[in-house]
């Protein structure tokens, strides 16, 4: 069996159970949701694709140096984001050239 079409079945049920008419359409590839939009119905169509790498939320925008663990506990994923905490302190120069810029801004 393909992976992940034990869940994709899950998930394709529980989306069923909430939208009254939904049903499972191309041998169960598919669910289609009818809506009436503007007086008319419209089948909003739901496929899912079980992804072939697992990813964290904010992987896409994640930060050099911070690290994501993961643990199963009973299939059910548990994510603890560990960042490591680095305060930046300004250099003298740095607070030198504030200064002088609040003192050219009359501030």
């Amino acid at each position: 069996m393909a992976r992940g079409q034990i869940a994709k079945a899950e998930v394709m049920k529980k989306i069923q159970s909430i939208f009254d008419g939904a049903f499972l359409y191309n041998d169960g590839k598919e669910l289609r949701v009818p809506i009436m939009e503007d007086g008319e119905l419209v089948q909003i169509k739901v496929t899912l694709t079980a992804a072939k790498d697992n990813v964290e939320p904010g992987d896409d925008n994640a930060i050099p140096g911070s690290s994501n663990v993961v643990l199963k506990e009973n299939n059910n994923a548990i994510n603890f984001n560990q960042k490591e905490e680095k305060v930046i302190e300004p250099t003298e120069e740095e607070k030198s050239n504030v200064k002088d810029l609040l003192a050219a801004l009359g501030l």
